[in-house]
């Protein structure tokens, strides 16, 4: 006990509250029926065009592949960050802990932070993948991105042309928002922001081709 007090061991018992805090109220927001981090996920995945299930097509870059490979996506944000953060007291504590045996002296803090961090983003990836699994989802309200064609959408930021997606937000029928990167199907057309499109296909990731919506009345 008294060497978790020691100055060496200060990040990873911090990292300890901090993970009790998130997971709490992460718990009890879902107890209430919704996720705080629900709108961070759904902007990260638009974002950075994280796909989680076609990868040979997914046109995410170097960040969206690499938040994809943490579950970013599949695995409510504040649960990773609590993951990360167990995953960092616990490399970090042991990492101290043998230092401490073997040279009598504990590393410096810069250097086992460094090395926890590293340490922590694998255990995120094999345990978020095990929560990913397991997570009980609600089935009811479950819509596969696939099912977005044939739904509209509206453009909310910058504007679509051909080869320069926008993002768009479509509503679906349990009332839940998704936002998602659309260009339109013909190279000559472009829709504004707050322009009303119809989407007809999917492209890769969370990006799809639109037209424009043939019935404004629906959205």
């Amino acid at each position: 006990m008294n060497q978790l007090l020691l100055p060496g061991n200060a990040p990873f018992v911090v990292a300890i509250g901090l993970m009790m805090v998130i997971g709490m109220l992460e718990a009890l927001a879902m107890l209430l029926g919704f996720g705080l981090s629900q709108h961070a996920d759904s902007f990260l995945v638009t974002h950075f065009a994280i796909d989680h299930t076609d990868a040979a097509t997914a046109d995410a870059g170097a960040v969206g592949q690499f938040l994809g490979w943490l579950h970013v996506g599949r695995v409510p944000l504040l649960m990773l960050v609590v993951l990360f953060l167990m995953g960092f007291a616990i490399v970090g504590l042991v990492l101290q802990w043998a230092m401490g045996a073997v040279a009598g002296h504990l590393l410096p803090v810069p250097i086992a932070v460094g090395l926890a961090t590293l340490g922590a983003l694998p255990f995120v990836r094999q345990t978020g993948a095990l929560v990913a699994r397991y997570f009980p989802q609600d089935e009811s309200s479950a819509v596969s991105e696939l099912d977005f064609v044939g739904r509209v959408a509206q453009v909310t930021v910058g504007e679509a042309a051909a080869g320069n997606p926008a993002e768009a937000r479509l509503m679906d029928e349990y009332g839940q928002p998704h936002y998602i990167r659309v260009e339109p199907d013909q190279p000559d057309q472009r829709f504004p922001r707050g322009e009303s499109v119809l989407i007809v296909a999917r492209v890769s990731g969370t990006l799809y081709r639109v037209i424009a919506n043939p019935r404004p009345d629906l959205l």
